[in-house]
């Protein structure tokens, strides 16, 4: 689970009481091709097999798309529910490997959809979206690889939403939304421009739409959850990019993160310690797998983190809670018939 833990919080809302639609999903997968990842490493014709699961994932996804063309409001939030709900399910055990599961989704057009739906959904739809692009932008921390998958949803308008959600903080205010809304909204995008930035073509959009400023006031003034992935973001982001450690150091990062160091919890104290570290040291030339296995350490350091404390706040506060209500569970048997209509 560790290459989800950056959207636990995501999975605690909408997703809740939707076990049984995954469960039979992998259920009939199960039937048809039994253990595909395993068979895939004994078998030498890899293609086919990927082949296979590639269509077996589309069909699956199929029901997806079907709400997200033509379900209610809530159809549509329990389908991008379902799917954040069936990525992470590929990294903790499902016959499907994580980079085929999401091959599938953008093949299927899954992420035009979530796109936009957080143009035109409610502060729930943005906040289920941006954990759902998240989970789709993960590369896997084993390799070196880049599978394309964060520059193709970058490059699909993602990052001015994804923006201008960690900028909606004061017109949030204005309108009279509890700052739980807010800062959740402002966290999940913050989660997922982590993420993507580890793409340098992402890197590049998302400091050109202005991030870093509003990045450094969620480190400022939100909960040791939110100030946690603000820094991770801001992390990823100046990691070998001179130009960047000077936008990121005008903004007020080197005063924020030396109080961290100093006033933060433990946790805290130790990413802020390692984003000052990282701010002073020169860019080097890098060939691409140094790159990305770069970006992938400061990944896996920070989920660490972040495990420490989602553990802290379960024990506090018996699990970490939101403002959102939960998605309707039953929302699915709508949208078929909606899809079936329209078919």
């Amino acid at each position: 689970a560790r290459a989800l833990a950056l959207v636990a919080v995501a999975l605690a809302v909408g997703v809740h009481g939707q076990h049984d639609y995954a469960d039979q999903m992998e259920s009939l997968a199960a039937r048809h091709a039994g253990d595909m990842r395993a068979s895939a490493r004994n078998d030498p014709d890899a293609a086919r097999r990927e082949a296979m699961a590639q269509q077996m994932l589309h069909d699956m996804l199929k029901d997806v798309l079907a709400m997200l063309d033509y379900g209610s409001v809530a159809a549509k939030e329990a389908a991008v529910a379902r799917l954040l709900q069936m990525a992470v399910q590929t990294t903790t055990g499902s016959m499907f490997h994580p980079t085929t599961f999401r091959n599938a989704a953008m093949k299927a057009g899954i992420v035009p959809k979530l796109i936009a739906f957080m143009q035109s959904g409610s502060d729930h739809a943005r906040y289920l979206c941006a954990g759902a692009l998240q989970a789709l932008a993960l590369d896997d921390p084993t390799t070196t690889l880049d599978n394309g998958h964060q520059a193709a949803i970058c490059q699909s308008g993602a990052v001015p939403l994804l923006v201008g959600m960690l900028k909606k903080g004061a017109s949030a205010k204005a309108a009279g939304r509890t700052e739980g809304v807010y800062e959740l909204l402002q966290t999940s995008a913050a989660g997922a421009l982590a993420t993507l930035a580890e793409s340098e073509v992402c890197k590049r959009m998302i400091v050109q739409s202005g991030a870093i400023e509003p990045l450094v006031a969620l480190a400022m003034f939100g909960s040791d959850q939110t100030k946690l992935t603000a820094v991770h973001a801001l992390d990823v982001l100046q990691f070998n990019a001179a130009d960047v450690k000077a936008q990121v150091s005008g903004a007020g990062a080197q005063a924020l993160l030396k109080g961290l160091t100093q006033y933060g919890s433990d946790v805290l104290r130790e990413s802020a310690a390692d984003v000052l570290k990282g701010l002073s040291a020169p860019a080097k030339q890098l060939s691409s797998e140094e790159r990305v296995r770069g970006v992938h350490e400061l990944r896996m350091k920070h989920e660490d983190r972040r495990e420490q404390l989602m553990e802290q706040a379960r024990i506090m506060y018996g699990g970490v809670q939101t403002p959102f209500k939960v998605t309707n569970p039953n929302a699915r048997s709508e949208s078929v018939e909606y899809y079936q209509i329209g078919a």
